[in-house]
């Protein structure tokens, strides 16, 4: 049973892994460009979270038609606090505007959480499952839910990569993250690149929400824990390192299911700390950081 419990600990932390780099990727993509720790992140996973949920239900349709939704409603809504609430930070002239911006998102997170309440209520729900049933691996069952959902995680990473080192918008978010007035002499708009990069990364957070809600439901401050989470991952691969947010969700992933399995979930948390607490040890800009 040993090797069968590895293997069966090595794929689910793998299915989390590609997850939690969903989710951590759309935060470093806003950190990259913005130089901006967004606090609200955990509330775009709770939206989107949200927004498949009663889509599905109200209109009585399958929740794979009704994860658009997550991604649409995240991107709205992350599109309309960065016009809102984060542009004069960077357009004016305000003493301390990174700091203006981080307790700006700290507040909104906490708006957006009670305003949950208000209007769902304080109870736990769950979207309808992708697909039931379960799948044969050697000797070990896995949720055909779960391998769904890792499809469409991957098709959105792949995707994610080929808009960010193909497209001209993906460009553009990088000349800005690198060197932000090169980039604007040579002409980009470093206010449309940021506007579209903090929606994005909110709709990534929406979709991680849609998906994840299928498995462990979704309630107003479900967000806190994600919002950790990525913070830990983007850590431990480097500020600002996409590539990094990859691997260190993937670390996380793996290390949450190994101990999970062979020790206790509690102490779960404890590894994942431990080792970003060692890494920076080690290295103190994470796995894939740069000195600035």
């Amino acid at each position: 049973m040993i090797p069968t419990l590895f293997l069966e600990s090595i794929l689910n932390g793998l299915v989390l892994g590609l997850i939690y780099a969903l989710i951590s990727i759309g935060l470093t993509l806003i950190f990259s460009i913005m130089k901006l720790s967004n606090f609200t992140h955990g509330e775009f996973y709770m939206i989107g979270g949200y927004a498949i949920y009663l889509v599905s239900s109200f209109l009585n349709i399958h929740s794979f038609l009704a994860l658009p939704f997550s991604i649409i409603a995240g991107f709205l809504v992350g599109v309309a606090i960065e016009k809102v609430f984060i542009e004069d930070s960077f357009t004016k002239a305000i003493e301390r505007p990174f700091e203006y911006a981080m307790l700006a998102t700290l507040s909104l997170s906490i708006l957006l959480q009670n305003l949950a309440k208000e209007i769902v209520g304080p109870f736990h729900h769950s979207a309808p499952s992708f697909i039931t049933g379960n799948i044969q691996l050697l000797t070990f069952t896995l949720s055909l839910n779960r391998v769904v959902i890792m499809m469409i995680t991957v098709i959105s990473l792949a995707g994610l990569h080929y808009f960010i080192t193909k497209t001209r918008t993906g460009r553009a978010w990088r000349a800005v993250s690198q060197n932000i007035s090169g980039a604007v002499i040579s002409g980009v708009d470093d206010a449309k690149a940021r506007l579209l990069a903090y929606g994005s990364g909110a709709a990534l957070a929406g979709l991680s929400g849609g998906l994840l809600s299928t498995v462990y439901g979704i309630w107003p401050n479900v967000g806190f824990i994600p919002l950790v989470l990525s913070f830990v991952i983007i850590t431990l691969g480097g500020l600002g390192s996409i590539k990094g947010a990859f691997i260190g969700a993937l670390i996380v992933g793996l290390a949450h299911s190994l101990i999970s399995s062979y020790f206790s979930p509690s102490y779960a948390d404890v590894a994942m700390y431990l080792i970003l607490l060692f890494t920076l040890i080690v290295r103190p800009t994470g796995l894939f950081g740069e000195k600035v």
